[in-house]
């Protein structure tokens, strides 16, 4: 690595890890005849004073006084007074590639329902891409007084504030969220993921970071609620709603769903279905229509005419 005053006057970050969002040069002396190197993902920052003086970005081989110092704030002029003693100035390095971070719950999130209010346990887990919004908040708030900060760090701060987050992104400032609504959460994770995006963002801005994007690969429940939530799913290719409650609920009646929560759920789901058969059987049954009183010999039917209006045969 390059020390000023050890004979190697080149500022480089060359132990590059994608996992690392900075590298600070060791030394705050710059001197002459030094050499700045930007590899292909890197971009380089000039702080100093608590401010930054300039900001590179193209991947190269520059010299300090020649292609870097004209192009600083407020230093341009510190080698031409100090002759050969060289300017202070800070160097960081920034990883400038894509910055995915996998994330998840780490255990469900219970997201209060009206037939469960003790709410139905929720995880999922998806990618996050992190991204530098505020270069000078950085450095103050994080790289002033740490020597490197990985995704792993990133990822603990994330994972702290996630539960809540996504709590408030499902419910979307209700009290509670209807089950069917709830197990069907995958259909809807682009909206989701979007909110929780919007929310994770205001967090990591104090720092200096952002999130540039964020998705959804997964929504997850107990084994016995994503039974329940692959039934609500058939609904829509059951006719008969008040049979299939029925069955339903004798069928879950019957079995230890070995889950208080589930357990809460499972009844839920079958208060939700008989309420739906007996509004089924409270509504008023359509009159059947009379067929007739004449017998058609061909068609072998009642009809109400002289002659069949399927065939044309003279009816007795």
């Amino acid at each position: 690595m390059a020390w000023f005053g050890q004979g190697k006057d080149t500022i480089e970050w060359d132990e590059f890890r994608d996992d690392v969002l900075f590298y600070k040069w060791p030394s705050s002396e710059i001197k002459k005849g030094a050499k700045l190197i930007i590899r292909q993902g890197q971009h380089a920052i000039f702080f100093a004073d608590g401010r930054i003086e300039g900001l590179f970005k193209d991947p190269g081989s520059f010299d300090i006084v020649t292609e870097i110092t004209p192009f600083l704030s407020t230093l341009k002029g510190w080698f031409a007074l100090r002759g050969d003693t060289g300017m202070r100035a800070e160097v960081y390095f920034v990883n400038a590639k894509e910055l995915l971070l996998p994330w998840g719950t780490r255990q469900r999130i219970m997201i209060p329902a009206p037939e469960v209010p003790s709410g139905i346990p929720v995880g999922c887990n998806g990618n996050l891409i992190i991204e530098f919004r505020d270069y000078l908040t950085f450095i103050m708030k994080i790289a002033g007084v740490k020597s490197t900060y990985s995704l792993d760090d990133i990822s603990e701060r994330i994972m702290g504030e996630l539960s809540p987050i996504i709590a408030e992104c499902i419910l979307n400032g209700q009290h509670s969220v209807g089950l069917n609504a709830l197990v069907g959460l995958q259909s809807n994770s682009r909206a989701l993921a979007k909110k929780m995006s919007t929310e994770l963002d205001k967090e990591l801005m104090p720092i200096g970071l952002g999130v540039a994007s964020l998705n959804i690969l997964s929504v997850n429940y107990p084994k016995e609620v994503q039974e329940m939530a692959d039934k609500v799913a058939s609904h829509s290719f059951v006719t008969d709603m008040g049979k299939y409650a029925s069955i339903s609920m004798a069928d879950s009646f019957g079995k230890d769903s070995g889950s208080p929560a589930a357990s809460a759920a499972q009844m839920g789901m079958g208060l939700q279905m008989a309420k739906q058969m007996m509004d089924s059987m409270n509504q008023p049954q359509a009159q059947k229509t009379p067929q007739g009183d004449r017998f058609c010999p061909k068609c072998r039917v009642m009809v109400g005419s002289k002659f069949c209006p399927d065939c044309g045969t003279e009816t007795v």
